[in-house]
């Protein structure tokens, strides 16, 4: 059975790419250095606790979404078609916009971090400690190198899928269209692998891999949401049953992750007694965390956003180009604010709302009806919400 648009999951991806404008405005103010591209002297807790908790899901829902529309374009489409779509859309852009961003971001590194260690501008490629991310590094399209990754991945199981046997495709089917992504027998292993493999790291959770050697711990990591994704596509009407729990989901979720902000701030550093109890604390109530805020974002986008509205449209529509462009204008906007002595929340904000107002009147004028528009997103629009 074809489904209708689903515009409240196309709305959430195009939410969880956004998010990516926030998160890193939060990097360049924390109480830590997670960034070597600048740091700037107003710093708070708050943009710590910020990126903990949008890290915490962000990513995880993004993969699984990506899962379930590509299982979605091979359902409606055939394996060609699909595989054609998705490198149109995705390496692609990623071939084409890479180039120039790591040039504009590789020399505004060098002078944020000029910036941030003398407290002057300069042009000193010496202060970077590690100078291999100067030229090995995917930079904000980290996420598509590892799509790309899955991609390459679906093509070669495709090939194998009909050297199976019939009975074995039969009962892998059947198990698939059977098994509910909520239930314990999918549910439970997804959270517990979670963990495992985010326990080794600090954080209780493994984060972006910027170099174009791949991470098999973020392969499998977030292969293992793309995986969910695509088994929840196998049980389109469990979409409802998401959408009628989503707030007890969310429930559970959040307090999961309270459990593990408390764990991480209190863990300390390895070696010390209580390291190992509170690590593992971490890092399961992290895996169950991030399971459960998976649920409960696509239940609540899809009982609240699932009528075509114009003005998400719109949004979803941007929401490639924001994330493509946006450490550009983030990066140069926070320069600019360095000397300014106010509180980071203020210049988080500025930064915020200033690198979103950039990325979207340069999507309008530049990018939704024009070539660069129909790379990102198959077509050229010829109209606005606000003209219809």
């Amino acid at each position: 059975m074809t489904p209708q648009r689903l515009h409240g999951l196309d709305f959430l991806r195009a939410l969880m790419m956004s998010l990516g404008v926030v998160l890193h405005s939060a990097q360049v103010y924390l109480t830590i250095p997670a960034t070597d591209y600048y740091w700037d002297p107003a710093r708070s807790p708050s943009m710590d606790v910020l990126l903990f908790f949008i890290n915490t899901f962000r990513m995880p829902v993004f993969f699984l979404l990506s899962g379930f529309f590509t299982a979605m374009l091979l359902d409606l489409r055939g394996a060609q078609a699909m595989l054609h779509n998705r490198w149109q859309r995705i390496v692609v852009p990623f071939l084409l916009f890479l180039p120039p961003l790591a040039a504009v971001m590789t020399l505004l590194r060098i002078v944020g971090r000029s910036l941030s260690e003398t407290g002057a501008i300069g042009f000193d490629p010496g202060l970077i400690a590690n100078a291999r991310i100067l030229w090995d590094n995917t930079h904000n399209l980290w996420f598509l190198y590892y799509l790309i990754l899955y991609l390459a991945t679906t093509a070669l199981g495709l090939r194998v899928w009909p050297q199976l046997p019939g009975t074995w495709q039969q009962k892998l089917r059947a198990r698939a269209g059977a098994t509910p992504i909520y239930s314990a027998a999918i549910f439970l292993p997804l959270c517990l692998l979670l963990a495992g493999i985010g326990s080794a790291e600090g954080a209780g959770r493994i984060s972006a891999r910027l170099s174009f050697v791949p991470s098999l711990s973020v392969y499998f990591y977030f292969g293992l949401c793309f995986v969910a994704g695509w088994l929840l596509y196998q049980r389109l009407p469990d979409l409802e049953v998401l959408a009628n729990r989503w707030a007890r989901y969310m429930l559970i979720a959040t307090a999961l992750f309270a459990v593990a902000l408390v764990a991480v701030l209190t863990q300390g550093e390895p070696g010390n007694p209580s390291y190992l109890p509170l690590h593992a604390l971490l890092s399961l109530s992290t895996g169950f965390s991030i399971g459960y805020y998976m649920l409960a974002f696509v239940g609540l986008f899809s009982r609240h956003c699932s009528q075509y509205n114009p003005w998400i449209r719109y949004f979803s529509d941007s929401a490639y180009w924001i994330f493509i462009l946006h450490s550009v204008p983030l990066v140069i906007i926070a320069l600019l604010l360095h000397g300014w002595s106010v509180t980071a929340e203020v210049k988080f904000l500025v930064v915020c709302t200033g690198t979103l107002a950039v990325c979207l009147v340069s999507y309008q004028l530049w990018v939704r009806n024009g070539l660069i528009g129909q790379v990102l997103n198959g077509r050229r629009h010829t109209s606005v919400p606000w003209r219809k």
